[in-house]
């Protein structure tokens, strides 16, 4: 991709007169010549509707873009972007931080330092700018059977560290990969304190999903486990126990762009959407497309109509 003048000005300014002598020029705006941006993503719902409404609002910005969603996972969109095969991807902060920077031990509670210490690493050491941050986290989230919690007045972890403490039983439906991930759920007893009591702990191993949520729903566990923009958290009627000592790493998500492939209108276009995906927002967005069915790239338009973007 190469630097140019500002394509919606340009295109929007040129007329149905104007086309034949301006036929090169066009050629290079609508996707000819190096000026194509390749737009890179992960695999799953939520990165696959990101994913689109950057793509909607570089080709309304009037670039030409190569469609890379649904790249893979966290490692295939990290370095195609860092090689130059991509140009652009959303990534989450704490993804970026712990996963590709390495920097596991730097646990940062707050997103926008957070955020400074992911952005100004990759600049540093990739030549990879992070664009403005969206206001959700989509991080991990315990969920709880209603009935369960109304008994038992459990809001928060810390409340149902002393639940446990006090030697009452829960079981809680988990996978495997979240238990030997300490920063999901591996290490929280330690954290929190009840690492002595998980005698009352009993872990029934399930998906996470649907299943998990239907689980939690109908009082086959007392507790569950997902993602703060999880579409079934609108789908099923469960609580959710606040992690008050912010134990979970935080993931706000932000575009990023290699610094050859940055002007100031992909800037711009990319920016514009960010401030109003926020959590539920997100979980809609989710449900239109994991729950309802609908094209990723379909909710993504709407959505970018809806808010006067497009």
């Amino acid at each position: 991709m190469t630097t140019s003048v500002n394509r919606r000005r340009l295109l929007k300014a040129t007329g149905a007169g104007a086309l034949g002598s301006t036929a090169g020029c066009l050629a290079l705006l609508d996707g000819g010549g190096g000026d194509d941006i390749t737009v890179g993503g992960k695999e799953f719902t939520e990165q696959l509707i990101l994913s689109y409404i950057s793509i909607h609002m570089l080709e309304d910005a009037g670039y030409g873009v190569d469609d890379s969603s649904g790249l893979g996972g966290n490692t295939a969109n990290h370095e195609a972007l860092v090689q130059g095969e991509t140009d652009h991807y959303w990534e989450y902060t704490g993804t970026g931080l712990n996963y590709h920077l390495g920097l596991e031990d730097e646990k940062i509670t707050d997103p926008d330092e957070q955020y400074q210490r992911v952005a100004g690493e990759y600049e540093d050491e990739h030549g990879i700018v992070w664009l403005d941050m969206a206001p959700f986290n989509n991080t991990y989230v315990v969920t709880a059977n209603q009935e369960w919690q109304a008994e038992t007045g459990v809001e928060t972890i810390t409340g149902l560290a002393e639940h446990i403490n006090d030697g009452n039983e829960v079981t809680w439906g988990v996978s495997n990969q979240y238990l030997e991930n300490p920063t999901a759920l591996g290490d929280m007893p330690e954290f929190y304190g009840y690492e002595d009591s998980m005698d009352n702990v009993t872990y029934e191993e399930m998906a996470i999903g649907t299943i998990n949520y239907r689980a939690v729903e109908e009082g086959e566990v007392d507790l569950g486990v997902g993602f703060q923009t999880d579409p079934q958290l609108q789908q099923f009627d469960v609580g959710t126990v606040e992690d008050d000592e912010t134990w979970f790493v935080i993931y706000y998500p932000a575009p990023l762009v290699r610094e050859e492939a940055l002007d100031d209108d992909v800037r711009e276009a990319l920016n514009a959407p960010t401030e109003h995906l926020d959590t539920e927002t997100m979980q809609q967005l989710n449900a239109e497309v994991a729950v309802d069915e609908q094209d990723p790239r379909a909710v993504a338009e709407d959505w970018l109509k809806s808010e006067g973007l497009l």
